[in-house]
C-alpha cells in the first residue's frame, strides 16, 4: 500500500452511529459470542471432542469495527490505530484427561487452564492482517506464542478471511504437554522417556467466513489445521498413540451492544 493509501486509512474518521443510534466518547461496544467446536481432545490426539463456551470483545463505539479471527484470543485493545493496535489477550487452553482416552494411563493429568499475555497487531495493507500474541498458562505450563497471517476481503455483508499460522512454546509448554517421565513410561507402557525442548510447536493455516446480519448480530464458520513440528511432533504421545495432525472445526454468534461506561 503507497504511503498516500496509509495516510488515507490512518485518518479514517470516527463511527459516529450503532444500530442507527448516535455514539458518544463515553460509548462502548460490548460483543457477546457463542462458540461451539470440534477440536483434538488434547495437544496431539487423534480423538475430536465438542466443546462450547462463551467470549467476549469490547470497544470504544467511537472507534472502528475491527476484524478478528476466530482463533485469536479474547482481547482488549490499550492502544490503536488502522495500521497498528496492542493490549492484552486471554486465551482458553484445554486439559488433558485419563477419562477422555484410557491409552493416557499412568500419564500426568493436565488441567484446562487460561492463558492470558499480551499481543500486538499491524495492518501493513488494507486486506492483509498480521497478529502476535504470547501468552502464559496459569497451570505453570510455560509461554506459548502464536504469529498469524489474514488476508481479510469483505463482500457486501460476508467477511472471508484466513491464513497461515505458526505457534511457538518455551521448554516449560512442551514438555508439560509433549514430554513423558521415566515413571509415566513405565506405569503407561505404550510410550517412552522423553524432554521436551522449546521451539517451534506447529504450522498450518486457518479460514473463516462471517456474515453480518445487522450491526447487532454476526455468525461465523471457521476451520483451522495444524501440523505438529518439533519436539511436539517427535513425542511418544504424538508418535505412540495420535497424530501430528491437528483439525478443528466451529461456529460462532455473536451479539453486539452499545453501553455507557
Amino acid at each position: 500500500m503507497s504511503s498516500t493509501s496509509a495516510l488515507a486509512q490512518s485518518s479514517r474518521p470516527y463511527e459516529t452511529t450503532f444500530a442507527g443510534e448516535p455514539v458518544g466518547p463515553n460509548d462502548w461496544i460490548l460483543t457477546i459470542k457463542g462458540n461451539a467446536q470440534v477440536t483434538p481432545q488434547y495437544q496431539g490426539s487423534d480423538k475430536s471432542s465438542f466443546v462450547a463456551f462463551p467470549s467476549f470483545t469490547i470497544r470504544r463505539a467511537t472507534e472502528p469495527k475491527r476484524f478478528a479471527a476466530p482463533d485469536d484470543g479474547v482481547s482488549l485493545t490499550f492502544y490503536g490505530n488502522p495500521l497498528v493496535s496492542f493490549g492484552v489477550v486471554a486465551a482458553y487452553q484445554g486439559g488433558r484427561y485419563y477419562q477422555d482416552d484410557r491409552r493416557l494411563y499412568g500419564l500426568s493429568k493436565i488441567n484446562w487452564t487460561i492463558e492470558p499475555g499480551v499481543f500486538v497487531e499491524l495492518w501493513p495493507t488494507e486486506q492483509l492482517r498480521a497478529r502476535f500474541e504470547i501468552r502464559h498458562g496459569l497451570n505453570g505450563s510455560g509461554f506459548v506464542g502464536s504469529v498469524g497471517l489474514d488476508w481479510v476481503q469483505k463482500i457486501d455483508r460476508f467477511t472471508i478471511s484466513g491464513g497461515p499460522r505458526v505457534v511457538l512454546a518455551d521448554s516449560g509448554y512442551m514438555d508439560k504437554y509433549y514430554g513423558v517421565t521415566p515413571y509415566e513410561a513405565a506405569i503407561n507402557g505404550r510410550v517412552w522417556p522423553f524432554k521436551a525442548d522449546g521451539g517451534v510447536r506447529s504450522v498450518g493455516a486457518a479460514a473463516a467466513v462471517s456474515y453480518d446480519w445487522s450491526d447487532e448480530w454476526n455468525a461465523t464458520v471457521f476451520g483451522r489445521y495444524d501440523y505438529l513440528t518439533g519436539d511436539a511432533g517427535k513425542s511418544p504421545i504424538v508418535r505412540a498413540f495420535g497424530s501430528r495432525n491437528q483439525f478443528s472445526v466451529g461456529v460462532t454468534a455473536a451479539y453486539s451492544f452499545k453501553t455507557t461506561w
